[in-house]
């Protein structure tokens, strides 16, 4: 029990969960203004001694990427010049907001979702997983969702506090067979496995931008060379092999210069493929297309698109006035700082972007609600049309070219890797099976818009999953098999890895079986103290609103868990038996989605947000203007959740010192 003057368990781990999230979605939101790049420190300014713009990300940075095989080796210049330009030139292109468009971005989506996983790893990285009991010799029962999720917990103990880490090692070299390793391995993966399905059927089903993803993931599939490929992957010579891929992804290339490959004559007459647009094939049919240019010809032909539904607009029967569109085109191209003077006009007016951006000139005509309505989707297009050429200008025509630098140095700096891996590992067959997956994961989530068909559930994604595992597995047997430097690199790293997942101090509230907040309970705990007494008991009040929430999550991740489990097994369960996805990573992503602020309608009125139908309506809707035939809301049945408790006073007034023991953090190295 904590003391009168702590914080409980449950108290802890709610201001915990509410400070972790909100720093981390807030560090990621900020990269994309170039000042936050500009005071970054190391490794994008090596010899800044300045506190960091995002310490939190720059704790995850030095302990999970700095390590990396390969990437351990990159110089401070590939840092400092060209990710950093490189990062630079997309914040300086900038790309559009949510709110300006009407509707949830891709962009949004991404970005959300990377905050809802990444704040789990930080927490672990910061308080340390708890130490609980587990026993060696436990037996699990797969087809027992309380078994499942116990295994995963008893997985996570063994493999931080335990030796299990170097046994899977051993095992993986030994055998492709998952059913040769310990019952927690394999309990564990089929937790593993269904998390990841729920993830995938969130990100491609559930979420309304969800068939514009599938859609361009599509599009890149069709074009990614994967004849040509498989073919160079096949030279014995690593470093040939070597070379023939550089050349393939960025290389000036036409059919002489593939041929020269292969024993052939080479010529000069190749033209650089990112200043091109026409499709070049072989004589097999096969698209020579390189990495910058199938980024052109997707978002070139999603431009196209774009355009024509721009021109559906301009000439229908009720458009908004040419010198209004000639307005709403201009505003645009504004700088970021004249946008957001406008985005802040239409949060304080309570009056749309159209309307905020036409402002009170009373040269123009006065919008009708049709013309309105019209006008929001014109600035949306616009928005969308230009992202897509500023995306194509900064990564395919940007001089100096920093995407080639970059891809150039990581090929020298993994080498060693690469020459490892074609040795130990059938490559192509590999590359056969990644296009394999792609294919049957696109079948899979490309909802037909023609008609109403039956959705695919967490379930056919865990099918799917199970499909393919086989290949991944045989793929890890090889390299540690055949590759004992890979075999070693990796262990040294996983290593590394789960070190910083140890808990330091022993935490007198995990006796309660409470994770309160691990390493960090003493800190939070520090932080509450120097409250006064009405500003303590206005934090408390809101930790215990927000420690029933977490709770109300857990118990509802738990019971999706338990049904899809149930379903895997019992194919005679209907689809509205298993409600919802399992994992509390993707109630929060929902959160974070639900609560991004978007203009409001052609009535005018209070912000909308990423939860209201008119908002959900318009994001489903392509770049082509067409719909999937069922609604979001029929695809996300069940895959809500409950209105997070305000926490504002736990931000305002505890936020400023936890960042402050993260700048501190930034120079403390765990293992």
């Amino acid at each position: 029990m904590a003391k009168p003057d702590q914080l409980s368990s449950e108290q802890a781990h709610a201001l915990f969960d509410i400070l972790t999230s909100h720093v981390t979605l807030t560090e990621i939101e900020s990269l994309k203004h170039s000042k936050t790049l500009a005071t970054f420190g190391p490794p994008l300014q090596p010899s800044s001694t300045d506190e960091a713009s995002t310490p939190l990300l720059r704790i995850l940075l030095q302990s999970f990427i700095d390590n990396l095989p390969g990437f351990k080796n990159v110089t401070a210049y590939f840092w400092s010049d060209s990710i950093y330009r490189l990062g630079t030139a997309l914040d300086d292109a900038n790309l559009s907001e949510s709110y300006d468009k009407g509707s949830v971005g891709i962009r949004r989506t991404l970005s959300t979702a990377s905050a809802s996983i990444i704040e789990s790893v930080a927490r672990g990285r910061l308080g340390g997983y708890p130490t609980q009991p587990s026993k060696s010799d436990a037996t699990y029962d797969k087809a027992k969702p309380d078994d499942v999720v116990k295994a995963w917990d008893d997985f996570l103990q063994r493999i931080i506090y335990g030796d299990l880490l170097n046994e899977m090692f051993r095992k993986a070299s030994e055998t492709d067979d998952l059913a040769d390793h310990e019952p927690v391995v394999q309990a564990a993966h089929q937790y593993a496995l269904t998390i990841f399905a729920a993830l995938l059927h969130h990100n491609l089903i559930v979420s309304p931008r969800g068939q514009s993803m599938v859609s361009l993931l599509n599009r890149v599939h069709r074009l990614a060379p994967y004849f040509l490929v498989k073919q160079t992957l096949k030279i014995g010579n690593a470093a040939s092999m070597l070379n023939g891929m550089t050349q393939l992804v960025l290389a000036k290339m036409n059919i002489s210069t593939l041929t020269s490959w292969f024993g052939g004559q080479a010529s000069d007459s190749g033209m650089n493929l990112l200043q091109q647009y026409g499709a070049q094939r072989d004589q097999e049919g096969f698209p020579l297309l390189t990495l910058s240019r199938i980024i052109a010809q997707v978002l070139n032909a999603e431009v196209t698109e774009l355009r024509k539904r721009a021109k559906e607009i301009e000439q229908s029967k009720e458009p908004p006035d040419k010198s209004q569109m000639d307005h709403l085109r201009k505003y645009v191209s504004e700088p970021a700082e004249e946008q957001q003077k406008i985005r802040t006009e239409s949060e304080s007016r309570s009056i749309s972007i159209a309307a905020a951006i036409l402002g009170p000139d009373k040269t123009f005509p006065p919008l009708t609600e049709s013309t309105h309505k019209s006008a929001l989707d014109y600035v949306s297009i616009q928005l969308a049309i230009r992202d897509r050429e500023k995306l194509i200008e900064v990564l395919c025509h940007h001089s100096p070219d920093l995407v080639t630098k970059s891809i150039r140095e990581l090929v020298t700096v993994y080498d060693p890797i690469i020459r490892a891996l074609h040795k130990a590992v059938d490559l192509t067959a590999g590359v056969t099976d990644l296009q394999n997956f792609i294919d049957d994961l696109i079948n899979l989530s490309l909802i037909d818009k023609t008609k109403s068909a039956k959705l695919p559930t967490v379930q056919d994604f865990c099918r799917l999953l199970e499909k393919h595992q086989k290949s991944s597995h045989v793929f890890i047997h090889q390299a540690l098999k055949n590759g004992k430097e890979l075999s070693q690199w990796y262990h040294e790293y996983a290593t590394h890895a789960i070190e910083q997942y140890k808990q330091v101090e022993n935490i007198d509230a995990a006796a309660d079986g409470k994770t309160a907040a691990g390493d960090l309970t003493r800190c939070l705990n520090d932080l509450v103290s120097k409250l006064s007494e009405d500003q303590r008991q206005e934090v408390l009040v809101e930790l215990d609103r927000h420690a029933t929430f977490l709770d109300s999550l857990a118990r509802k991740s738990k019971a999706r868990m338990d049904r899809t489990i149930r379903a895997s097994l019992d194919p005679t369960m209907s689809d509205s038996e298993v409600e919802g996805s399992p994992g509390m990573f993707l109630l929060k992503w929902q959160q974070f989605i639900d609560k991004t602020a978007i203009t409001p309608g052609p009535t005018n009125g209070p912000h909308e947000n990423g939860k209201s139908d008119s908002v959900v309506d318009d994001t489903a809707v392509d770049t082509d203007g067409g719909k999937s035939a069922t609604t979001y809301q029929e695809v996300a049945k069940g895959n809500g959740s409950s209105e997070p408790p305000n926490v504002d006073a736990v931000i305002r007034l505890l936020e400023p010192g936890f960042k402050d023991e993260l700048q501190r953090l930034v120079a403390v190295k765990k293992g």
